[in-house]
């Protein structure tokens, strides 16, 4: 049975980018504090928890006077962590996505001249409670046209517009037409990254080429999420495994091709054996 996998799938650049950072500070110094998830992937996670990194969800978690390395995630954070983590005293390092401080810095721009910000993205996801942060907590967040119309906005406020950078091109772009249609004045700032575009575009045209396609990645990845609804509306079948345990071989029956994608923050070797498991079938 021939398996295909997606021309883009798994670890991003600002996913390996912040992966080899935080390798390397651990290397350095075994004293490491993580802010949060360095990214949405529990096989990444439980790989730093062996190597002895410290996962805190809060910086209260961490006692004045503690010394040590304060890394903060991919998915960035909000202006006020810097000053709280500088009062701290740890060494910050910053692996915020590159593809991620170009929104924040917008967000920041526009609400300082006055736009009311709109974030197309997923209200409780880190990066976008982040670009949130750097709009000064004024932005609104909405994922679809139909939350959307449930707000009430000013028709004489200018308007900018940015995505969660693993936002669908469709979503965005669906918000963007109605927002021009029903305001004035409506700026429009597309920063979906491209490794986003390219693993969506990639994983449709496999999608339409197989009878059927796994996406392989945590179910607390957006991006990864945002792949198993796209192919599933091209009609293949589709199915969302976060690892090669959770294959079930049933799905296999009938099958003549068989198509492997994975989201951003999925690492190589979790992608390597699915397709083991998928050549001893």
């Amino acid at each position: 049975m021939p398996i295909l996998t997606a021309k883009h799938a798994g670890f991003c650049e600002g996913v390996e980018r912040a992966y080899r950072i935080a390798l390397k500070e651990i290397e350095a110094d075994k004293n490491v504090f993580m802010l949060g998830n360095l990214v949405h992937n529990t096989q990444v996670v439980d790989k730093f928890k062996k190597l002895g990194i410290k996962n805190i969800k809060d910086l209260s978690e961490i006692s004045p006077g503690t010394t040590g390395t304060l890394i903060l995630s991919a998915h960035g954070v909000p202006p006020e962590v810097y000053e709280q983590a500088k009062v701290l005293g740890l060494k910050i390092v910053d692996t915020t996505c590159p593809w991620v401080k170009k929104p924040q810095r917008i967000a920041q721009q526009l609400a300082q001249e006055g736009w009311q910000v709109i974030i197309v993205g997923d209200k409780g996801h880190p990066e976008v409670k982040g670009l949130v942060g750097w709009s000064g907590g004024t932005a609104i967040v909405v994922q679809s046209v139909d939350e959307l119309k449930q707000v009430r906005l000013d028709q004489e406020k200018p308007l900018g517009v940015l995505a969660q950078t693993t936002q669908s091109e469709e979503s965005f772009s669906s918000i963007i037409a109605y927002l021009k249609q029903n305001f004035k004045n409506v700026k429009e700032q597309n920063t979906i990254c491209g490794a986003t575009e390219k693993r969506q575009s990639s994983a449709i045209d496999l999608a339409k080429r197989v009878d059927l396609i796994l996406i392989v990645g945590d179910k607390m990845s957006a991006n990864t999420k945002r792949l198993t609804e796209l192919c599933s509306k091209t009609g293949t079948e589709t199915h969302q495994i976060q690892t090669a345990e959770e294959l079930n071989l049933a799905w296999l029956k009938g099958k003549e091709k068989v198509g492997i994608t994975a989201g951003a923050s999925t690492p190589d070797w979790v992608i390597w054996e699915v397709e083991q498991k998928l050549k001893t079938c």
